[in-house]
């Protein structure tokens, strides 16, 4: 639906999601609702239909409604093929019937009401709901959208949008369907152009100025009501964590379906962007935990490198190796970390099976910690890179039983990202962390530039699953 302000965009998107709840029951559809423009989306709150009204200022969840429809076509994409279902006609019948119960809705409408202020203010979301147009129709997932401007929608969007309204434009001159007659077209809201180019006049929402009909609408119905999308916490301990696959390290839970998070088990290292108080540490102690319950100290060490010493009692005793935090000590452990690889590399006589089961050495796997990388590392070349003996060994570390976790601040990390320990890394294509920060200091992994958020909200940037916003779990430093 286009057209220019005060053409009634909003109160026609009023009229279609009142007429949908005359007509149809929570149980065939739900509705989520993303108010952009001047709020007037808002009396639709009170419809058993819509389970949540988002606006700007709330962000997360915006984010999250959006996150919430994505993982519904998902979760319908599998749930078609493990019952056999065919196609939208077939699911619709057979829910119609009372199977398939614990699908909230039939059919989920998602309203976006001002889709340039979308696109400005989250970015990242312009790709998701095209993606979501495109694919969405198959499985009972409809998208409505509004803007002041037929350019707003690039191509790939547009070409989706099977239905179309025109109000009356700002500029005449941008018609689609007729510019001649679109200069016609009175100032007054609700009128239009029809597809044919007759004019049009779309229905008000109410039967009297003044008057809404979601309470009756709502009074009417006394079965379940669509549910409201659950935000992403802003905090969760590591013991409230939802069961997970148990195959790597669970570090947090994801905004895409509020899943827990794990690292992948065959990405030896890590990074970590994050400004003061956004879980840099938190995140290494998390590691950390982690270790000493899946491992034996005869299976795997920890060096931590904590010039602030932020780490202190938060590694198991019996796992430590080192805890350096001087430049000093820092250098020498590192030193004497990388003459121990040197003798874990393979020799001529390693034999291919030796090499498939990595069995011509014998020790523990090494973790080594470094917190507050930006104090560790000099800047401007003035001392030696503490870091730098252990560059040659980050492409073998699966072979040699290596892994690094590298933790900074995301203030000057876009310069630092040209480090010879830190370049590498990304040069290995390792996951990593960005966290709050300013936007100013531009894309660190991939696109994801850092945003301002609570303590633990990151982008978890991987070459399996992309970019992906998620809260790190709390745990305690003793």
């Amino acid at each position: 639906m286009v057209g220019g302000p005060r053409s009634g965009k909003s109160t026609t998107l009023r009229t279609i999601v009142t007429a949908l709840a005359l007509t149809r029951t929570p149980h065939e559809l739900g509705v989520h609702l993303l108010d952009l423009g001047g709020g007037g989306l808002g009396p639709l709150a009170g419809l058993p239909h819509v389970g949540t009204v988002a606006d700007r200022r709330r962000s997360d969840l915006v984010r999250r409604v959006v996150a919430e429809v994505v993982a519904t076509v998902d979760r319908r994409e599998q749930l078609f093929a493990a019952h056999g279902i065919t196609g939208i006609e077939e699911f619709r019948a057979r829910r119609a019937a009372g199977d398939l119960p614990d699908e909230p809705c039939t059919d989920l409408l998602l309203v976006v009401d001002g889709w340039s202020a979308l696109r400005s203010g989250f970015e990242d979301l312009d790709e998701r709901l095209t993606a979501l147009a495109s694919g969405g129709l198959a499985y009972g997932v409809h998208i409505a959208v509004t803007a002041a401007r037929w350019a707003e929608f690039r191509p790939a969007l547009k070409d989706q949008l099977g239905s179309r309204i025109e109000l009356r434009l700002g500029d005449p001159g941008e018609s689609e369907v007729d510019r001649r007659r679109a200069a016609t077209v009175p100032v007054r809201p609700g009128h239009g152009l029809a597809p044919d180019g007759a004019p049009a006049v779309l229905a008000a929402p109410w039967t009297e100025p003044g008057t809404d009909p979601a309470p009756a609408i709502a009074a009417a119905w006394d079965g379940p009501s669509m549910p409201e999308v659950r935000l992403l916490p802003e905090r969760i301990t590591v013991e409230e964590l939802p069961a997970g696959d148990g195959r790597g390290p669970a570090i947090g839970v994801d905004e895409d379906r509020l899943a827990t998070v794990e690292l992948a088990p065959d990405e030896p290292h890590l990074l970590c962007f994050a400004d003061s108080g956004g879980g840099k540490t938190n995140l290494l102690r998390l590691l950390a935990r982690d270790i000493a319950r899946r491992w034996t100290p005869e299976q795997a060490r920890i060096v931590a490198i904590d010039h602030r010493r932020t780490l202190l009692g938060g590694i198991d005793a019996s796992h430590l190796l080192a805890h350096t935090s001087t430049a000093q000590a820092t250098a020498e452990a590192c030193a004497d970390i990388a003459d121990s690889l040197g003798r874990r590399l393979p020799g001529p006589g390693v034999s291919p099976q030796q090499l498939r089961d990595r069995s011509w050495w014998s020790g523990p796997e090494l973790w080594l910690l470094v917190d507050d990388y930006d104090l560790v590392v000099p800047s401007g070349g003035s001392a030696p890179h503490p870091l730098l003996p252990l560059a040659e060994y980050l492409p073998q570390a699966r072979d040699v039983g290596l892994h690094v976790v590298l933790a900074r601040r995301t203030g000057g990390a876009a310069r630092a990202l040209f480090d010879p320990v830190l370049g590498r890394l990304r040069e290995l294509g390792a996951p990593g962390l960005v966290g709050s920060g300013s936007p100013d200091e531009g894309a660190l992994l991939e696109k994801v530039k850092p945003q301002p958020g609570p303590p633990g909200r990151t982008v978890l940037v991987d070459r399996r699953h992309g970019a992906r916003r998620m809260q790190l779990a709390w745990t305690e430093p003793g």
